[in-house]
């Protein structure tokens, strides 16, 4: 089954209590099955991020305490990355669209679990993915985080991986943004074994 929350309780009380670590440009994960590389601007917070879990928080330099100009749009992205044999979108993205505008796919979408809390704006195929935009009226993962999300399911090496962004509360991202951060974070998801950096431009 899909499904991975944009961030875990666990997680949380990392961001909250660990000690600094400096962010850095690029993380393995899952002992270099994939390599997080972050869009420039924004960095990988190894603190919060738990490579041996196969999970990994992107947000701009400057947010994590790096002497970084900002980005022009802020955002925070979460990648999941699923064990071995776990990819489930690729040939299969049709069905995953019907499913995350489906009532099971706004549990799915919901951190709660709950449905009535989740409106799917848009879900649509890409190249070997899919991406939906929604909004969802819980609380959000991450204390000072928006409302609107956007999500990414996609499969790399046979491993299910999904990328999440929001914005701010306080300055939320417009809708092409969003899906744009979205797109960078996801072609920064590279195959170890390539040993390839992605890179990345701003706006």
């Amino acid at each position: 089954m899909i499904r991975f929350s944009f961030c875990s309780a666990a997680v949380l009380a990392i961001v909250s209590c660990a000690p600094f670590e400096a962010p850095v440009k690029s993380l393995a994960l899952l002992d270099g099955a994939v390599n997080a590389n972050a869009p420039a601007g924004y960095c990988v917070d190894p603190a919060a991020s738990q490579p041996a879990d196969g999970f990994a928080l992107i947000a701009s330099c400057a947010s994590l305490g790096a002497d970084d100009k900002a980005p022009d749009a802020l955002g925070v992205a979460t990648v999941q990355v699923g064990p071995a044999t776990s990819g489930a979108v690729i040939g299969s993205e049709d069905a995953l669209v019907g499913l995350l505008n489906s009532e099971a796919g706004a549990v799915l979408l919901s951190k709660d679990g709950k449905p009535d809390q989740i409106k799917v704006i848009a879900a649509e195929t890409g190249e070997n993915a899919v991406t939906v935009q929604f909004t969802d009226a819980g609380a959000p993962p991450i204390a000072g985080l928006g409302a609107e999300e956007w999500r990414a399911f996609t499969d790399i090496d046979g491993r299910l991986v999904t990328v999440a962004v929001r914005g701010l509360a306080t300055a939320p991202l417009r809708d092409g943004t969003g899906a744009w951060l979205l797109d960078l974070v996801l072609n920064g998801l590279l195959p170890s074994t390539t040993g390839e950096t992605a890179e990345t431009s701003d706006t």
